[in-house]
């Protein structure tokens, strides 16, 4: 990186730390600008990550208080921000206290995606006519106003569901929406459509409908039903001055889309921001995201490095698409206009040699699908140096508890045999 006078693997010595790979190195050491790693199971993109921080301050081509990271869980978030606090104490007593003036470490901002969209709101909700005093519910709160909802429903539902059964549909819909970024009356809209369509198809003969179809009939319009509901849920949540987890990341990534200033201000608080898990995003983080610092903003070619795998994404049930990641270099293109570049981590540190095997063979049709659909093509996994040979056993279940009991059995068996 032009500026820096001490390399990724001369921080390391300083710091007494392992070498990193010559992978990790060309993350570490990436220009400020627009980055996608693709870090495969095992690979160390913690680590990676937080030798980038310490790399660019070390450099001083960055303050460490202009440094964002997010990732999902708050406990990925304390580790992430642990270990960046202690490499940067460390640095500190290598090259010199760098403190605030009361003398408190200064580091990074480390926060979970749904935390980072919360401050956003509660810095910015006035601009878009939300008061910024508005209690966020917690799960307990969010069901019994949706129960309430379900239960003092005057209509006809045109299901014998219970009560309890629609409400947690009643939630699932409208924390689905919210992910989507998509209104109540759009769903109502095309349920209603494709029910009138299906009904006035000819009856097939003397039992009508095939039942498969009676029974998606049946779905839909009850789908058309929760749609009303969801938007009675969404008015008295309004009416109370409340708003759920979901509520708060659409209005993060409308503020972010039609407040340009929050975008701009974000943009000069962080120099450069690391995005963790990219792959597992919803709709509307996505939205928050692009613009605040990609193609939908000003801010083209700020320096943002996603990290992710696409074959790792488990949160599809909420929006989380693995195209995400494959539509980051063009979301999120450098300043001249080009994609942003694309590195990868391969080194499995996490894994033996006969393990990797197996993961490359069964992950092999999936990156060469995703090398076909969006040019991107996923690192295969190597071995860490000094690898053993590893043993892989494969085990057929015919029922989950079946598999349960499997998985028990083996666990308990490797404890007894470390005593």
């Amino acid at each position: 990186m032009s500026g820096a006078s001490l390399g990724a693997v001369d921080v390391a010595r300083l710091l007494g730390l392992p070498e990193p790979t010559a992978e990790q190195v060309a993350v570490i050491e990436a220009p400020l600008e627009p980055l996608l790693v693709v870090a495969g199971a095992g690979s160390g993109k913690t680590e990676t990550m937080t030798s980038r921080v310490v790399h660019l301050v070390a450099n001083g081509l960055v303050e460490r208080d202009r440094v964002l990271g997010l990732t999902f869980t708050r406990k990925a978030a304390g580790e992430l921000s642990e270990r960046v606090r202690r490499r940067l104490r460390a640095l500190d007593l290598v090259l010199g206290a760098r403190r605030g003036t009361d003398g408190v470490l200064v580091a990074p901002a480390v926060s979970t995606y749904h935390a980072y969209a919360a401050s956003l709101v509660g810095e910015h909700a006035l601009r878009l006519g939300v008061e910024p005093s508005v209690r966020v519910l917690s799960d307990a709160g969010r069901w019994q106003i949706a129960h309430e909802v379900v239960r003092g429903w005057a209509d006809d539902l045109g299901t014998d569901l219970a009560v309890s059964t629609v409400t947690d549909a009643v939630l699932g819909l409208a924390g689905a929406l919210a992910e989507h970024l998509v209104p109540a009356d759009a769903v109502r809209d095309v349920a209603e459509e494709w029910c009138a369509r299906v009904s006035a198809l000819p009856a097939g003969g003397r039992g009508g409908l095939p039942k498969p179809v009676r029974d998606l009939l049946a779905a839909m319009r009850l789908r058309v039903h929760l749609a009303d509901l969801v938007e009675e849920f969404t008015a008295r949540k309004a009416a109370a001055d409340l708003m759920d987890f979901g509520d708060q990341v659409a209005l993060a990534a409308r503020l972010a889309r039609e407040a340009p200033e929050v975008g701009a201000g974000e943009r000069a608080r962080y120099a450069v921001v690391l995005l963790d898990e990219y792959q597992d995003t919803s709709v509307a983080q996505l939205a928050l995201l692009r613009s605040l610092f990609g193609d939908e903003s000003g801010g083209v070619g700020h320096p943002v490095t996603a990290v992710g795998d696409p074959h790792q994404s488990i949160y599809g049930w909420r929006g989380a698409s693995a195209g995400g990641l494959e539509r980051f270099p063009g979301q999120f293109p450098s300043a001249d206009g080009d994609p942003a570049r694309v590195l990868a981590l391969s080194t499995s540190w996490r894994n033996d040699t006969g393990v990797l095997d197996v993961a490359n063979l069964v992950g092999a049709p999936l990156r060469a699908a995703t090398a076909t659909r969006a040019g991107l093509d996923l690192p295969t996994l190597r071995p860490r140096p000094g690898a053993q040979g590893g043993e892989v056993a494969v085990a057929g279940a015919s029922t989950a508890e079946d598999e349960a009991r499997a998985v028990a059995a083996f666990v308990a068996d490797r404890r007894a045999s470390l005593g």
